[in-house]
This record gives C-alpha cells, structure tokens and sequence, in this order.
C-alpha cells in the first residue's frame, strides 16, 4: 500500500469557505477529496502527468472510470466547440444571403434624394422592416438588424423615420 503524506497551503479564509461550500456536494467525500480531484483533472487536461488512482478514490476502476469520463468530456466540448462554429458559420452565411436579397427588394431612390420639405416623404420611398420582411417571408427582427448594418456599412443603403430604400446611383 502507497504510503500517504500530507501537502500544506495557505489560502484566503473566503476561499476556504468557498471550497468547503463546494465539497458538500454528493460528489466528493471531503474537501481533500475535492482538492485531489481538482488537481488530477488539471493534471489530465494539460494531459502532461499520467493519472494515478491513488489521487482519485484509491482503486484502479475508479481512476479508469474517471479517466474515461475525462476524455468524454474533452471530446464532448471539441464537438460543442464544433457545432458552435458551425451554427456561427452558417448564421453568417444566411446573414450575408440576407443580406444579398434585401439589396435586390429594396425599393430605390436617386442618389441624392434627401428626406425634406421639397421631397417626397420617407414613407413613400422606402419601407419598413416589418414590410420587407413580408416581401421575402423572413423574421422581421433579423431583417431590421440586417438593414440597419447595411445602412451604416453600405453607402447605397439608406435610412430615414424607420423607412429603408437603396439609393440608386
């Protein structure tokens, strides 16, 4: 049997406290086994020091199990990982296809048509979001925000009282 040694730190009373809290859970038998654990796992994740089952609950199956349980979480984050860019990727490809459609619906004006009292009014050159929206069967929240980006990015979007239109050029 593997002779036992005791390891010392100082730490912030709050912290002690904050461990203890921690470690009342079901999981963990007492704070040590709590801080044991903690150690093995950042040991594991570095993945620079085998495991040992003497850190983890004194029996080769449980270190085994833990050890496969580690590297079901690890590659259950890479695929979260990986399904997040994907869904990042495909939003921006549906923002940048929204994009594309609203410059082709957009109703358009001259270049230089500026909303004022000898103009025709904003509602009668343009439209709102929601109208658009509409036209084409997309959510209107996205294509308000879509339209708002390409208004402050395109030059040839514009924008007055909520109405939208593409100024021709």
């Amino acid at each position: 049997m593997a002779e036992n040694t005791t390891v010392a730190f100082r730490i912030d009373e709050s912290v002690k406290e904050e461990w203890e809290d921690a470690a009342e859970g079901p999981e963990y038998d007492s704070l040590s086994h709590l801080i044991r654990l903690s150690v093995q796992r950042e040991i594991a994740d570095t993945d620079t020091a085998p495991r040992t089952a003497q850190a983890d609950t004194g029996t080769d199956g449980n270190s085994e199990m833990l050890q496969s349980l580690n590297r079901l979480e690890k590659v259950t984050g890479e695929i979260q990982e990986e399904v997040e860019a994907f869904s990042r990727e495909r939003e921006s490809e549906e923002m940048y296809n929204l994009k594309q459609v609203l410059l082709e619906v957009l109703p358009t004006a001259p270049g230089t048509y500026v909303p004022g009292p000898n103009e025709p009014s904003p509602d009668s050159v343009g439209q709102k979001p929601r109208e658009v929206a509409g036209r084409i069967g997309a959510d209107t929240s996205d294509v308000s925000d879509t339209l708002e980006d390409l208004a402050d990015g395109v030059g040839m979007v514009r924008s007055s009282n909520g109405y939208y239109w593409k100024a021709e050029e």
